[in-house]
């Protein structure tokens, strides 16, 4: 019996301009991206549209035939439909109930990975070339969110932070934990990546900002430490972008900054709005 399976016109088929065909085959995407635009891709010229207005959860029941791993799957759609939509794959002029729609190849921003050396120890050294995550695109896309938040504790985000009390342990105390010791560099630069040409950049670290940010670090949700991970760091900011209010569209043109988004009643109403 032949493996081949017989395509029936009686199915129906989705026409897919060649170009974005083979964009999507050598864009470098995560496997949930890919899968995202595919779903728009679905929504959009399989029903002869230009652009679908579409939430998160209807495109995780379309990936997801399991209503509950859809659910759960929501708020990783929503964060892959803004990482399209700020490498450029995809356009949408508004917050997240405008219509969605893809952008020409040549205006394609995609983010690139980068190397550094790692070494191993074993019987003897052996130096490694690993990959080191630049966002959350390149996360792997079969863990879920709880799982990739409960690993936290081994990542080089915390091994490489600058611990909130300077100085050397007294030799009959512990070794400060590494979960109390927060990158409040590296996050500073995250938001100064992310939001710096629309909100204001962060240019010191005042206690206050340092309070505000280990407010955000030591937030508890459901058991996990979710801005533990710099990768959650860099979604967050980005979900933040999407809020017209906050980005200047009001009749003052105010902005929000670094201190009024870490601020723990803003933090929650982002992470409930996903």
């Amino acid at each position: 019996m032949s493996n081949v399976i017989q395509l029936k016109s009686a199915g129906g088929f989705t026409r897919m301009d060649n170009d974005l065909y083979e964009a999507l085959i050598g864009a470098d995407l995560s496997g949930r991206e890919l899968r995202v635009a595919l779903a728009v891709h679905r929504l959009t010229s399989g029903y002869n549209k230009d652009a679908v207005k579409v939430a998160a959860l209807y495109i995780a029941k379309m990936m997801y035939s399991d209503e509950e791993k859809a659910a759960s799957e929501r708020a990783n759609v929503s964060r892959a439909i803004n990482s399209l939509i700020r490498q450029r794959v995809l356009f949408r002029d508004g917050g997240s109930r405008d219509p969605i729609t893809f952008l020409p190849r040549n205006e394609w921003k995609i983010d690139h990975k980068s190397t550094v050396l790692k070494t191993t120890h074993c019987v003897e050294k052996v130096h490694a070339t690993v990959s080191k995550i630049t966002h959350i695109k390149d996360i792997n896309t079969n863990l879920t969110a709880d799982a990739v938040v409960a690993a936290v504790a081994s990542t080089s985000e915390v091994s490489e932070s600058e611990p909130e009390q300077q100085g050397t342990p007294e030799p009959d105390q512990p070794a400060q934990a590494k979960a109390d010791r927060i990158p409040y560099s590296r996050i500073a630069e995250i938001y100064n990546t992310v939001c710096g040409e629309k909100l204001p950049k962060c240019l010191k670290l005042s206690t206050k900002r340092k309070n505000l940010i280990k407010g955000c670090w030591n937030l508890e949700i459901n058991g996990l430490h979710p801005f533990r991970k710099g990768e959650f760091w860099t979604a967050y900011f980005t979900d933040c972008l999407t809020n017209k209010h906050w980005t200047g569209d009001n009749e003052r043109g105010w902005t929000a900054d670094i201190e009024f988004l870490t601020r723990q009643d803003k933090v929650l109403k982002v992470l409930e709005a996903l």
